[in-house]
């Protein structure tokens, strides 16, 4: 209350609205709210209530009353009623104890005042009594106590008394029609409270769902249509179950939402369990379910499970767009970085050019170093670069037939005279391939002056290719064996498979709709 700029008071008197208006006054209250009123139309009726007392009296004072579901007239209670409060054998035995009881006490009674008695009088008050417990109880004890008020009638209030025999038949039909009539009122009375409870079921039913679609249209989380679900039923916990399908043998759970005390957290821990889907489960622990519950249960499950469904769907987009901006931050640093890079690293290179070869020969060495690191960071920011403008979607490709054969001639050429030691395994026709030529070059390229910067003098860099099931297949391997690419791999940033070079290319690949793994070679032959 005080965090929300308020004040908490209390005040005591015997007459509580003279207390509360005295109160309001002291402290120039304008506005007084009240809930409404618990009691019944009898209490009510004996004496006002504090809000309609507190009206009365306000004054210049406003007063609002608002209802709450334990208002006088409202709703008891959310929870459906049970089939049993109608038509089960609670109710059956109940009006069967009632005729028991009612019927003899009624004759008894009326034996006492059969002076003043006759048989017509007596046979509306047999009738309106098997009216009452059709109400109660239904057709059955309904049809029982009309032939059981028809005798005791016949005996105690049809000459000659005391016996079962008619003697005029007036009486006779006097009988025959109240029997005729009290099952037929019978029947009409159980009817309608037959219909009166599939009403009161079907408003439920309606108002369960009905809170329920509203929650999930409101997109409230899950604890809150699940208390609503555990409300309607009358349980105790309720909980949203999903299985860890990475443990097919023994299947694990664990729970999604729940609501309640102890709500369960296994299937077969709950009294209560339903299937949603494939992978989740409604588990609640109370009371068992009817047929008409476990029904409207399934058409709240169906909901639940939409509502998880789409949580996932909101948290993966979610998710995605996080994803997706950081991605193009990040591209867009790059490209910033590139763009940067590439002005001094240009100049760099330009004087390391005009220095010459240099005199001495140690001098002369580290000029060729400073040059080849150099030609390497141009590479790599033009890698960057490259990979940028594909991450910021700036790459356009033009997919078309290419002439293998054109392409590879174009890689080695771009190679230089490095692409001469290249050996080339290739089969004598090779189709043509769906691809962008500049980008399908652009990674062969790539890819091979990686393998060519990673091979001894000795074991030149291999390209092969080779057709299968309908595709061509690309490899290029170093000539570096197992043993020395292992050792390499942690000084070698570019020998990693995560590396900037096989990262452009793999993404190249990618976006022309074809792979590219990386894979360890094929031991040499001796």
């Amino acid at each position: 209350m005080e965090s929300l700029g308020g004040s908490y008071h209390q005040t005591t008197g015997d007459d509580i609205p003279e207390a509360l208006l005295q109160f309001a006054e002291a402290e120039n209250v304008t506005q007084i709210v009240l809930g409404a009123s618990r009691s019944g139309r009898l209490s009510t009726f004996l004496r006002a209530g504090v809000g309609h007392r507190t009206i009365q009296r306000s004054g210049p004072i406003d007063v609002l009353v608002i209802t709450h579901e334990h208002a006088a007239g409202a709703t008891s209670s959310l929870r459906l009623p049970h089939p049993s409060r109608a038509t089960g054998p609670r109710r059956f035995w109940t009006a069967m104890l009632l005729a028991a009881i009612t019927l003899p006490g009624l004759t008894a009674v009326l034996v006492l005042l059969a002076e003043h008695v006759d048989l017509a009088f007596a046979l509306v008050l047999y009738l309106l009594t098997v009216v009452v417990i059709a109400l109660v109880g239904g057709l059955v004890p309904a049809l029982l106590a009309a032939l059981s008020a028809g005798l005791l009638a016949d005996y105690y209030f049809t000459p000659p008394v005391h016996s079962l025999r008619v003697e005029r038949l007036s009486d006779v039909l006097a009988l025959v029609v109240y029997v005729v009539t009290a099952v037929i009122v019978g029947i009409a009375a159980g009817t309608a409270a037959r219909r009166t409870y599939q009403a009161v079921r079907a408003s439920a039913e309606a108002r369960a769902l009905s809170r329920l679609a509203t929650a999930m249209m409101h997109g409230q989380d899950l604890p809150t249509p699940l208390e609503q679900v555990r409300e309607d039923f009358g349980l105790e916990a309720v909980s949203l179950l999903a299985r860890d399908t990475g443990h097919a043998a023994e299947p694990r759970w664990y729970v999604v939402a729940s609501t309640g005390e102890h709500p369960p957290e296994r299937p077969y821990d709950a009294d209560v369990e339903s299937p949603v889907g494939d992978d989740l489960t409604l588990a609640a622990r109370g009371r068992p379910l009817s047929g008409d519950d476990q029904r409207v249960l399934g058409a709240c499950e169906a909901q639940l499970g939409m509502a998880y469904s789409h949580g996932r769907l909101a948290a993966h987009d979610a998710e995605s767009g996080l994803r997706a901006t950081v991605e193009h931050t990040r591209a867009s640093l790059l490209l910033t970085a590139s763009r940067d890079l590439r002005g001094p690293l240009s100049t760099a290179d330009d004087a390391l050019s005009s220095l010459g070869a240099g005199t001495d020969p140690e001098e002369t060495r580290l000029l060729a170093a400073a040059r080849s690191s150099v030609g390497r960071a141009v590479q790599l920011v033009s890698d960057l670069d490259e990979l940028s403008r594909l991450h910021a979607g700036a790459l356009d490709l033009y997919l078309r037939p290419v002439a293998l054969d054109e392409v590879l001639t174009a890689v080695l050429d771009a190679l230089g005279p490095g692409g001469h030691t290249i050996q080339c395994r290739l089969p004598e026709q090779l189709p043509d391939v769906i691809a962008d030529a500049a980008v399908l070059t652009r990674v062969l390229t790539a890819s091979a002056a990686e393998a060519q910067r990673h091979s001894p003098p000795d074991r030149p860099p291999r390209l092969t290719a080779e057709i299968r099931g309908g595709q061509v297949q690309i490899h290029v391997e170093d000539g570096a064996d197992e043993t020395v690419r292992g050792a390499e791999c942690g000084t070698h940033p570019s020998r990693r498979p995560d590396s900037l070079t096989l990262r452009m290319c793999r993404d190249l690949m990618e976006s022309m709709g074809e792979p590219l793994e990386p894979r360890a070679p094929a031991p040499a032959s001796p």
